[in-house]
Parts: structure tokens; sequence; C-alpha cells
């Protein structure tokens, strides 16, 4: 059976704004490498199967993104949603659109923008993957070990254990508070769930069908629709569900293979410090920066016209553009969303909104 990859690349990253934006979300920054992450996501697709069998499901709005930053890939394997519906909404289109392109096949669903370490271990933890579901015909989602009680991911909670790194999936956990990610890491039977998951192509659509068919019909309909406004118009009508919610936590067939590969999902700019090296003050530095008698702070500097000098500054996180300028006290990356809800809703600050 043919191995197929599909790449989930959605989501604006609206927690790394002013470098993530509407006209080049996340998945096009470059945090390391000098590679944008979806790159980076495509270059580790290459290592299990053919750029034939690569797909990529995005938004209609990121069309021009997507020709401006990786031309080369072929724009008859990118599917764009007419409009954002979530994932259930979005895997069922791309699955659907994979189908008629190469027929049923062994896909691997990954998001487009983690930072992943270890790839040799990766292609051989999504290689192993492949191989539980052609013998089981299984769900297969890759869990990666905790090292830290975290609050902004979802987790995995393991049942039986059927052998080395195996394990069925007991339930699905959404992301909790910092007292019960404590409990979870001691606990050992918690994985990090990575949104990665490997199943047929026919049984994932069998199950999107039977346990979502309105989605299932909605998403057909719109394929066999031509013309534009009529796509958005039918598109808009699926409820917005995630695949977890609206289909895995239904599923009583889901293995969890564990992996120990360095994963980071990358959701804020405090994310960095476990990505970056850090110098003796503890300051991560990206770009043009001098740091002097300043300890803990996150510095980017994305604007190769400015130097950044600071002195005697503890931490903060300062992200300069060519046109913003973002500070915040350390580990309150949530206040990023307040200030574009503010440049959204306030009137004072709407000749601003060409920022977002």
């Amino acid at each position: 059976m043919k191995k197929a990859i599909l790449i989930i690349a959605g989501g604006i990253g609206e927690r790394l704004w002013p470098l993530s934006r509407e006209n080049k979300p996340k998945q096009f920054l470059k945090i390391i490498d000098n590679k944008s992450l979806i790159e980076q996501t495509i270059e580790r697709a290459l290592k299990i199967t053919s750029k034939e069998n690569i797909f990529i499901v995005t938004g209609k709005r990121y069309e021009e993104a997507f020709t401006k930053y990786i031309p080369s890939f072929d724009k008859n394997n990118i599917i764009y949603e007419p409009i954002g519906r979530d994932t259930t909404a979005a895997i069922a289109l791309g699955i659907l659109y994979i189908k008629e392109r190469i027929g049923n096949a062994i896909v691997s669903i990954f998001p487009a923008d983690p930072i992943i370490k270890d790839e040799e271990l990766f292609v051989k933890t999504i290689d192993d993957s492949i191989n539980i579901t052609k013998e089981t015909n299984n769900i297969v989602i890759i869990g990666i070990n905790p090292n830290r009680a975290e609050t902004g991911y979802g987790y995995i909670k393991l049942r039986d254990n059927i052998r080395d790194n195996i394990y069925k999936v007991d339930r699905f956990v959404e992301k909790p508070n910092y007292e019960n990610a404590c409990k979870f890491l001691e606990d050992g039977h918690y994985l990090w769930n990575s949104g990665m998951f490997i199943w047929s192509i026919d049984n994932i659509l069998e199950s999107i069908k039977k346990l979502m068919p309105d989605t299932y019909d909605k998403v057909i309909k719109t394929l066999e629709t031509k013309e534009e406004n009529k796509k958005i118009e039918i598109f808009n009508t699926i409820e917005k569900v995630s695949f977890d919610f609206g289909i895995m936590e239904k599923l009583d067939n889901i293995i969890c293979l564990k992996s120990n590969f360095f994963w980071d999902d990358l959701g804020a700019f405090s994310a960095l410090g476990r990505i970056h090296d850090k110098d003796n003050n503890d300051n991560v530095i990206v770009g043009n920066v001098y740091a002097k008698e300043s300890n803990n702070n996150i510095i980017i500097n994305d604007d190769d016209k400015t130097f950044i000098a600071i002195d005697g500054i503890d931490n903060l996180t300062i992200v300069k553009t060519n046109d913003v300028i973002l500070i915040y006290p350390n580990n309150k990356d949530s206040k990023i969303k307040d200030i574009l809800k503010d440049i959204r809703e306030k009137d004072e600050l709407k000749d601003k909104r060409n920022l977002l």
C-alpha cells in the first residue's frame, strides 16, 4: 500500500505576533536552521515518502504566501479550504482529495509547524507506526514523553502496554492546569499529544462518515462544486470541530506509539528558551542584539537594519520587526492576544490593523 502524508497548515500562530502575521503565519517563520517550519516539515516528509505523495491542506487566504515562500512545492498537491472550519473539516477535505488522486493509502497526518530534532528517530517512529497500522488496521497516534509539567499541550492517557513503547489509549485529556500537569508528569501514564497520527485513508473516511456525517456530506458537496462563492457558502455551514474531539475521542481502536525524539509545538516566544542556546546570563538572543548586565530575557531582532542594545534589563520578552516593537514580561504570552484583540476592536487603534 502507498504511503502518503497530509500536512495541516491552517493556523496563524497569534502568540508569535508580530513575527507571525495574517499574510505570513507561523509555519512560514524561520525559527532555526534558516528554513521555515513548513519547509522543515516537508523535508522530513520526503524521508518517508516521495514528493508526489506529500500534500498540504491550508486556508485559501494563504495561497499567495505559499506561492511566495515555498514556490517549489507542487501546487497541485496544495488543497485550499474555502474558509477555516477547524481540523475535522480540513482533514476530511484533504483525505478525500488524496483518495481521488492516489486511491487508498496509509496516510500520516502532521502539523506544519512543530520543532523536531533527532530526525532519524522521528523517521523510524513514523515507519514503525505505518507498519503497526498495516498489521492491526488501527489508528496510531504519536505520543511524546513529557519532560516538564506543560499546560499548553493536550495529553494522552495510556492503558494496556501491548509491547515496547506501544500502548492502547485510555482517553484524551484537554490542556490541564498546572496542578494537573504536575500530576500527569508524576503519574507516568500520560504523554503529550503531538497531533500526528497514522491510519489508512479508507478507515479515516469511514470514521468521519459514521461519526460526523453532515461534515462528510458537505465536504463532498464542496469538492463537487465549481463556483468559488458557492464553495465558501457550503463549507461555512460545516460545524467547527477539532479532529481530536469529533473523531479521535470517540474511537476505541487507537494505539499510541511512545517516542523520545525532541518535539516542541513552539506555541509562544517563551518556548524559544527550549530551542535556542542561552548566553551566560540566561538570555535567548536572536539577531543583531547586545545585552549588558541583563538576565533571563528573550530578545528577537528580525529587522536587519536595526541594532538593539539593552543594559540592566531582566525577565522581559522583546521582539522587533521592521514595523513593530513588542515588549512584555516573560511567560506572559497571553498578553499578545490581548493586544491583538485591542487592535481589532478599539477605534483608537483601527489604523494599526494593517499590522495584524
